[in-house]
């Protein structure tokens, strides 16, 4: 399976995270960081991630986005997107989209408080949709 991984961190300690990381991997194995090609396309991405509130102190990796993409019907093109967002080893919280007729449009989005203000909203479902819609972008599906 392959994934994305996105982290964020707060070096600075001014309580806002100011670096993020995006890596490509396949079977838990690291394929490869972003480079200046990948950050143009994934730039989106990246902003959208930060506004999840879902960032590290310091340099630390523990809190984390893996997103990821499930074809089940063997068509070459995902039906399912999942996000999967990481404390450590433990999954804190998930979010899906299904894309059920492959016409590019999610009918189902499955989402709790992405953003981590108190609230599961539409505004979360807007992000869940953008995350997913920059990370098929990148074809590291």
């Amino acid at each position: 399976m392959r994934y994305l991984k996105v982290i964020a961190q707060d070096q600075s300690a001014n309580g806002q995270p100011d670096t993020l990381h995006v890596h490509f991997y396949e079977d838990e194995q690291l394929q490869r960081e972003a480079t200046q090609a990948d950050l143009l396309v994934l730039k989106r991405l990246g902003t959208t991630y930060l506004k999840c509130a879902w960032y590290n102190a310091g340099k630390g990796e523990a809190r984390h986005l893996r997103i990821f993409a499930e074809n089940t019907t063997g068509d070459s093109t995902p039906e399912t997107v999942r996000l999967h967002f990481h404390e450590g080893t433990v999954i804190a919280y998930k979010a899906a989209v299904r894309d059920l007729d492959n016409d590019g449009d999610f009918e189902v989005i499955l989402s709790s408080d992405v953003d981590n203000d108190g609230r599961a909203d539409r505004t979360d479902r807007r992000r869940v949709s953008s995350l997913v819609r920059e990370f098929l972008k990148s074809g590291w599906w």
